[in-house]
C-alpha cells in the first residue's frame, strides 16, 4: 500500500469522523476532539489517494516529551501496518523537534494497541486509573515551598512521572520546576496527594469532583479503567 501521511486539515474531519465514531462499544472520544486537534495544528492523518483512513494526534510538551494520543485506523485497513507506518512519521517529527522521548497511554484490555506499542519499542513505564472521582476531605496546600517538598514526594513515588486530566490526558517525565510551574495547589488526603491538574498519586484525592487519573484504584464516580503509559527513548 502506498500511504502519505500528513499534517490534517480541516477537509479531514468529517472522513476521521465517519471511522472513529464507533471504534469501541461505547463510541470514542476522538469526534469530540478532532476539530481542536486541526485547529491546534497537531493532528496527522494516513491516506491512501484521498480515503483518510489513519489518525493520531501529537503534541510536543515543554518536558521534552512528544505524547502520542488517539491513534486510529479505518477497520477495512486494520492489520496491514497503516497504525506502525503513522506513529513512525510522527515520532520522527519528534525527534526532528528535539523530543528526546514519547509517551503514550493505552487502556489495559486493548491487547492490539498494546502489541504496536511493544513492536515499535515502547515500554510500561506507569499504571494509572482514569475515571470521574467524588470529592474527599482534603487539606489545601499552596505555600510554594511546601508544595515543593510535596511534588519531590509524588515523583519519587511514580519514578519521576507526572500526568494530568485537565483538557486532556497527559503523562510525561518530569522535574519538581515543571510541576510547580503548572500547579496552583497540592490536595493532600488520608490516602493520596491529589493536584489541580487531575492527577492523584494514591487513591483519589480532590475537594471537587472531577475527571481524574491516579496511581491507585479508589472511590470513583465513574471509572473508565486501568490504563498503562508506555515510554519509548527517541535517541
Amino acid at each position: 500500500m502506498d500511504v502519505v501521511v500528513r499534517r490534517a486539515t480541516e477537509s479531514d474531519i468529517p472522513q476521521v469522523i465517519g471511522f472513529t465514531r464507533d471504534t469501541f462499544t461505547w463510541g470514542d472520544y476522538v469526534p469530540r476532539v478532532i476539530n481542536k486537534w486541526v485547529k491546534d495544528g497537531t493532528a496527522y492523518v494516513a491516506l491512501i489517494n484521498e480515503e483518510v483512513i489513519g489518525v493520531v494526534n501529537l503534541v510536543l510538551l515543554p518536558t521534552g516529551v512528544a505524547w502520542l494520543e488517539g491513534i486510529r485506523v479505518k477497520p477495512t485497513y486494520r492489520r496491514r501496518g497503516v497504525g506502525m507506518t503513522l506513529t513512525n512519521h510522527v515520532l520522527n517529527l519528534a525527534r526532528v523537534k528535539d523530543a528526546r522521548y514519547a509517551t503514550l497511554m493505552i487502556a489495559e484490555w486493548n491487547n492490539a494497541s498494546h502489541g504496536l506499542a511493544r513492536k515499535l519499542g515502547f515500554k510500561p513505564i506507569l499504571n494509572v486509573h482514569g475515571g470521574v472521582v467524588k470529592e474527599s476531605p482534603v487539606h489545601h496546600e499552596t505555600d510554594r515551598e511546601r508544595m515543593r517538598k510535596l511534588i519531590e514526594k509524588a515523583l519519587d513515588k511514580t519514578g519521576g512521572y507526572f500526568c494530568s486530566a485537565v483538557d486532556h490526558w497527559v503523562c510525561t517525565r518530569a522535574d519538581v520546576n515543571y510541576v510547580l510551574s503548572v500547579t496552583r495547589e497540592v490536595y493532600i488526603g488520608e490516602k493520596g496527594l491529589g493536584f489541580d491538574r487531575g492527577f492523584s498519586v494514591g487513591q483519589p484525592t480532590t475537594p471537587i469532583r472531577m475527571e481524574m487519573l491516579t496511581t491507585e484504584y479508589g472511590d470513583f464516580e465513574e471509572y473508565f479503567g486501568r490504563f498503562i503509559v508506555y515510554e519509548l527513548a527517541l535517541y
